[in-house]
């Protein structure tokens, strides 16, 4: 069991490295996607996930960082996917930023930024969200995943708060800039989130 709690120590300090990997990678830090160091913690959770754990606790913290884990991938690559097909751009520093609606108005926003117009824009751009919204919803997305059994681990909060903010920019900016609110509903024993315009 010992082994099995190290383990699980190691599993969780490396998703972390790698979580800070990709933040230096969209931040410009990095050159490359780390991919290699992604196939290999994907690898050590693979395996692990067909070997029997009896210890309930430790179960569930491996359900929770393999949650985790498949959170940030399914961010990842939406990022990266946005960047390939232009809806994301590097700036001058090499950050990812999202490019505005509105051509030359200066509004940015981006994966870790905050929405709204950058400096010099010409006029107030509405904002594509509430930000107390998201959290809410965060927060009870967070605790539908826990009743449904599938993780809940409060440390997946930011990482649901930060594709949320993304999502909301994405629909926002292909609905001509109305206000987006999500709403988190179970059914069939699974989390959904239903997404709304004002």
């Amino acid at each position: 069991m010992d082994d099995l709690k190290a383990t699980l120590d190691k599993l969780d300090a490396e998703l972390a490295a790698l979580k800070g990997l990709y933040d230096l990678f969209f931040q410009g830090g990095r050159r490359g996607e780390p991919t290699k160091e992604r196939k290999e913690m994907e690898a050590r959770i693979l395996s692990l996930s067909r070997r029997s754990i009896i210890n309930s606790s430790d179960q569930l913290r491996f359900s929770n960082i393999q949650g985790r884990y498949w959170s940030f991938v399914n961010l990842w690559a939406r990022i990266v996917r946005d960047l390939e097909e232009g809806r994301l751009r590097r700036d001058k520093s090499g950050a990812v930023t999202r490019i505005g609606t509105e051509r030359g108005a200066g509004a940015v926003t981006g994966p870790g930024a905050a929405p709204g117009p950058g400096p010099g824009a010409a006029a107030a751009k509405p904002e594509a969200f509430d930000a107390g919204h998201i959290d809410r919803v965060a927060q009870e997305l967070l605790e539908a995943r826990r009743i449904c059994g599938l993780g809940g681990d409060p440390a997946e909060l930011a990482a649901l708060r930060e594709t949320l903010q993304f999502r909301a920019n994405e629909i926002s900016s292909s609905a001509g800039g109305k206000k987006v609110e999500f709403r988190v509903s179970v059914e069939e024993g699974k989390p959904k989130i239903k997404a709304t315009l004002s």
